[in-house]
């Protein structure tokens, strides 16, 4: 079950809003309304406090609604991700924090790296995969998808202010060191530990802040539907990395996803490693 175009799809939470007239329409999650909102600055960005020293900087104005995680410490701060690059991230993080910012991403899809360029360090894995992405190298399936970025059936409302064209570009950005697997960043008062967790691409991390039972999953794991599919994904790889992120269950107390809403329980993991065992021994459908 390796391949490039396998979809895989587990729904893990029903989307509030399903029959509104538009996505822009539905109506906010009760999950997400119950988050302690923080003002950000920015008209692109929502911002929730979700855990002491944790903020989930959000872009709920664009189809990927995808989220990009500000981990602050006493001597230092880590950004885990940057999002769309569409609006201004760097403007959000320093409204937050006035500490050094590290910037790590889950992987180098383009809905994660878009404000790397904002920032002065930036880290990713030695990998072909994540050096080609900072240049701007990504399979054309990839690009495609990421060209309507900015069309107006992508964005609620006005695109932001000094964005004059919705041609969406590919982001690039130099990588000034690179990160491994096991890795520390010791933030003062607060230690991320890397966890390599390949399958969604041949990049991906996620970050775990093991004294607190926290954990940060990018697209290893998000609540709603997950799609396998991409150039570079490989689903025995992402079979095994769910594997190991369940070995850490017992001590982890939230999860913290890219897409969807930004807060999961962790026995969310156990739901989708049983629907990726009910896929592997072909109990159910997969479209190829």
């Amino acid at each position: 079950m390796k391949g490039s175009h396998l979809a895989l799809v587990f729904t893990a939470l029903l989307a509030t809003g399903a029959n509104a007239e538009s996505w822009c329409d539905a109506p906010l999650r009760p999950e997400i309304a119950a988050l302690k909102q923080v003002t950000s600055g920015e008209d692109w960005f929502k911002v929730y406090e979700v855990a002491d020293g944790v903020f989930a900087i959000t872009e709920p104005r664009q189809a990927e609604g995808v989220k990009s995680f500000l981990i602050v410490g006493l001597r230092r701060a880590v950004l885990f991700d940057s999002g769309l690059g569409v609006g201004h991230i760097d403007s959000v993080v320093t409204k937050l924090t006035q500490l050094p910012v590290t910037v790590l991403n889950s992987h180098t899809h383009f809905d994660h790296v878009g404000g790397n360029a904002e920032f002065h360090d930036v880290r990713n894995l030695n990998v072909p995969y994540s050096v080609a992405s900072a240049r701007g190298e990504v399979d054309s399936a990839l690009a495609e998808y990421a060209r309507p970025t900015l069309a107006a059936d992508h964005v609620c409302g006005a695109i932001p202010k000094g964005v004059t064209s919705r041609e969406y570009r590919i982001p690039t950005w130099h990588i000034s060191r690179y990160v491994k697997d096991g890795e520390r960043f010791d933030l003062g008062g607060r230690t991320l530990e890397v966890v390599r967790t390949l399958g969604h691409t041949p990049d991906s991390i996620s970050l775990l802040d093991r004294t607190r039972g926290l954990l940060f999953t990018g697209d290893t794991y998000y609540s709603d539907q997950i799609y396998l599919w991409a150039p570079g994904t490989d689903v025995d790889a992402y079979r095994k990395s769910i594997d190991r992120l369940i070995a850490l269950r017992p001590q982890l107390r939230s999860l913290f996803p890219a897409h969807g809403v930004p807060t999961a329980d962790p026995e969310r993991l156990v739901e989708l490693q049983a629907a990726l065992r009910e896929i592997a021994n072909g109990s159910v459908d997969v479209d190829p």
